[in-house]
C-alpha cells in the first residue's frame, strides 16, 4: 500500500501532508476524487466502500472513548478532529442507511469530544435525526441518544426541549440496569435544574450521580459531578463547601490525568480565591487552569480563564492588559458555540467589570487594546496571558494611518485588503505572515488595523465582512 501510495504522489493523483508524531496523512485532489468516486458508482461498489468507511471510524471513535477520560485526552481530541470530515460522513451514511444502532454507538463513543470541543448543535442534530427515524430502535441505543440529544441541548440552555430527553432516558437506563448511563442521565437531570434555578435539587442530582459513578469506577464523570457542585455552591457564597469539593475533584483528575477536569477544577477554586480576595492566588489558579485547557483544546475554559485573568488586571490598574484579555476572550466565544456550563462566569458581573474598567481609559486606548486582543490567535492570548508583560510579546507598537478626512474610515490599504481576504479564510497571523512573507509582528498590526477601522470586535466578523463585500448583491 505504502508503494502504490508512494507512485501517486509522485504523479501528482495524491497529496501527502506531514502529520502529528512524523505520520503521513494522504488526502486525494478534488477531481481525481470525484473521478474515483464515479468509477466506484459504475462498478457497483460504493455501497460496500462506505460501509467500510463507516465501520473504520467507529471503531476508532470507539477506541478513542475511554481515552478521552484519561492522561491521553489531548492527544485523542486532536485525532478526532483530524478526522471530523471523516467521523460526519460515516455518521450522515449510517443515518441516511437507517443504521441507527450504529449511529448511537458513534454517538455514544464521541459525546465527550463534541463537548470539550462545544459541538453541541451538530451532536444533538445527529441524535435528534436518529430518534426521529428510530421508532423501534433498540432499547440500550434509544436511550444513549436520548440522553444525548438532551444533555447538548442543555449545553444549549434549552432545558424545556432538554428535561423531557433526559428524564425518558432516565427511565430507560434504569429499567436496562446500566448504571453508567444512569449516572449520566442523572448528572444531565441534575444540570437541568440547575440551569432552571433549582439548585438545591440540582445539587442531590449530582451528588446522586457522583455516587453511582464511583460504585462503577467512571471517576472522571465523578470528578465533573464534583466540578459542577463545587461551581453551584459558591454561587450560593458557600466559598468553603466550594473549595472542599473542587480540590476533591482536582485531586481525582491529576491521578487520573483528565486535563479538561484540571482545569475546571483550577479555575473553581481561582474564583474561591478571587471572592476571598486572595488576588495573588488566584492569578497563579486560573494561569494553571489555562494550560491544559489549552493544551485540550477546550476554547469555552481557555476564555473563561482569559476573562478572570483580565478582571485581576483591571482590578491592578492593568487596564489596557485587561482589555486586550477580554478581547482575545470574546473572540473566542464569538468562534466557538456558546455553553452554559454550570461553572461559566456570571454574565451581569462580567459586563459590570468591563464596563468599569472601559471608563477608567480613552476610547481610542480601549478600542485598540481591544482589537490588539481580538486579533490574537488562541496560542498567542495564551502566551500573553501567562506573561508579566504588560505590551503583547509578539506586537509592536505602530504608528496610526490616519485616513484623509474626506475618506471613509472603513476604507483599507492594498495591504490590509490582503490580509482581510486571508483572515476570511481561516489563516491564523502566524500563517498570513508566511504567505506574505512578513513578520508575525507585522500580520498582527495589520489584523488590529483592520479590526479598528472596520469596528469591527472579531476575525469572525472580518470574514463576515469579506463575504458580503464580494457577494452579488453588495
Amino acid at each position: 500500500m505504502l508503494d502504490l501510495l508512494s507512485r501517486l504522489v509522485e504523479k501528482s493523483l495524491v497529496v501527502a501532508e506531514a502529520g502529528a508524531q512524523g505520520a503521513s496523512r494522504y488526502q486525494m485532489l478534488e477531481p481525481v476524487r470525484q473521478y474515483a468516486r464515479e468509477r466506484l458508482e459504475e462498478r457497483g461498489e460504493t455501497e460496500a466502500v462506505r460501509r467500510r468507511h463507516a465501520a473504520l471510524f467507529l471503531a476508532l471513535a470507539e477506541e478513542a472513548e475511554p481515552g478521552l477520560r484519561g492522561p491521553w485526552q489531548a492527544s485523542w481530541v486532536k485525532r478526532l478532529e483530524r478526522e471530523r470530515d471523516n467521523l460526519r460522513a460515516a455518521m450522515a451514511w449510517l443515518l441516511g442507511r437507517g443504521e441507527l444502532e450504529e449511529a448511537a454507538r458513534l454517538g455514544w463513543a464521541l459525546w465527550l469530544f463534541w463537548w470539550v470541543r462545544g459541538r453541541f448543535t451538530e451532536g444533538r442534530s445527529w441524535m435528534e435525526e436518529a430518534l426521529a427515524k428510530g421508532s423501534a430502535m433498540p432499547a440500550t441505543a434509544r436511550a444513549r441518544a436520548l440522553f444525548l440529544a438532551g444533555m447538548m441541548a442543555d449545553g444549549q440552555a434549552d432545558r424545556r426541549s432538554a428535561e423531557p430527553l433526559i428524564e425518558e432516558s432516565l427511565r430507560l437506563f434504569r429499567e436496562l440496569g446500566d448504571k453508567l448511563g444512569h449516572g449520566c442521565a442523572l448528572g444531565s437531570a441534575g444540570l437541568v435544574q440547575v440551569g432552571r434555578g433549582q439548585n438545591e435539587r440540582g445539587i442531590a442530582l449530582l451528588e446522586e450521580a457522583a455516587d453511582l459513578f464511583f460504585e462503577v469506577d467512571e471517576r472522571f464523570a465523578a470528578g465533573f459531578m464534583l466540578n459542577f457542585s463545587a461551581a453551584v455552591r459558591l454561587k450560593q457564597g458557600s466559598n468553603a463547601h466550594a473549595k472542599r469539593l473542587a480540590e476533591q475533584a482536582l485531586a481525582l483528575f491529576r491521578e487520573i490525568g483528565g486535563k479538561q477536569g484540571i482545569s475546571v477544577a483550577l479555575y473553581i477554586l481561582a474564583m474561591v480565591a478571587q471572592a476571598e480576595r486572595d488576588y495573588e492566588r488566584a492569578r497563579r489558579l486560573l494561569q494553571e487552569g489555562l494550560k491544559p485547557a489549552a493544551e485540550v483544546g477546550d476554547e469555552s475554559n481557555v476564555a473563561y480563564c482569559l476573562q478572570g485573568l483580565a478582571a485581576l488586571a483591571a482590578s491592578e490598574g492593568g487596564v489596557a492588559r485587561a482589555a486586550r484579555l477580554w478581547g482575545a476572550a470574546e473572540a473566542l466565544l464569538e468562534r466557538i458555540e456558546a455553553t452554559a456550563y454550570a461553572h461559566a462566569p456570571d454574565r451581569s458581573l462580567y459586563q459590570s467589570q468591563v464596563s468599569a474598567a472601559r471608563a477608567e481609559l480613552d476610547e481610542e486606548a480601549w478600542s485598540v487594546a481591544w482589537a490588539q486582543g481580538q486579533a490574537m490567535p488562541l496560542e498567542e492570548a495564551v502566551e500573553y496571558a501567562l506573561s508579566d508583560e504588560e505590551e503583547p510579546p509578539t506586537l509592536v507598537p505602530v504608528a496610526e494611518e490616519r485616513p484623509p478626512a474626506d475618506e471613509p474610515t472603513e476604507r483599507l490599504t492594498r495591504r490590509e485588503q490582503e490580509v482581510a481576504l486571508l483572515v476570511a479564510r481561516g489563516l491564523t497571523n502566524r500563517q498570513i505572515a508566511q504567505e506574505l512573507s512578513v513578520s508575525r509582528n507585522t500580520a498582527n498590526n495589520h489584523v488590529a488595523r483592520i479590526l479598528r477601522k472596520l469596528e469591527l470586535r472579531s476575525r469572525a466578523q472580518i470574514a463576515a465582512w469579506v463575504t458580503e463585500r464580494r457577494s452579488p448583491s453588495s
